[in-house]
């Protein structure tokens, strides 16, 4: 989140196409573009890689996501000295099995050099509603 920044310029920057984008002052939409009133009033930008594991392990993925990051430190302190917020987001999605890890914190020591958030969101299913199908 930025008050802000062309969301173009985070692309170019970072050498990635935002997933979704906002630019603010411009018109609201919902995802689908449908138009909605008033205009956003920050611009925003997300990307997402998606990282599939067999095991329970993932902080190898992380670690890989923050070696990419250092390469824009520059970048990402000129977004923060702006007014900007930053965060990695993790998703755990799904009901089948357990996902657990650590983070060392040599690499959460290099989240807070970047000053980077770290989020976690868990998207699963309430085990009274499991399924055994597939």
């Amino acid at each position: 989140m930025h008050p802000t920044i062309d969301p173009a310029q985070i692309d170019t920057a970072l050498k990635l196409e935002g997933r979704s984008r906002q630019r603010a002052g411009d018109p609201r939409k919902t995802p689908n573009g449908t138009p909605l009133p008033g205009t956003y009033r920050d611009s925003r930008w997300r990307h997402a890689w998606d990282y599939q594991t067999t095991g329970q392990h993932f902080v190898n993925q992380i670690e890989t996501l923050i070696d990419g990051l250092e390469s824009h430190k520059v970048f990402l302190e000129h977004l923060r000295s702006t007014g900007g917020q930053i965060h990695v987001i993790v998703q755990f999605l799904g009901d089948k099995g357990y996902f657990g890890d650590s983070l060392p914190h040599h690499m959460l020591a290099r989240l807070v050099e970047l000053g980077v958030d770290l989020d976690i969101e868990c998207y699963t299913v309430p085990q009274t509603s499991m399924t055994t199908s597939g």
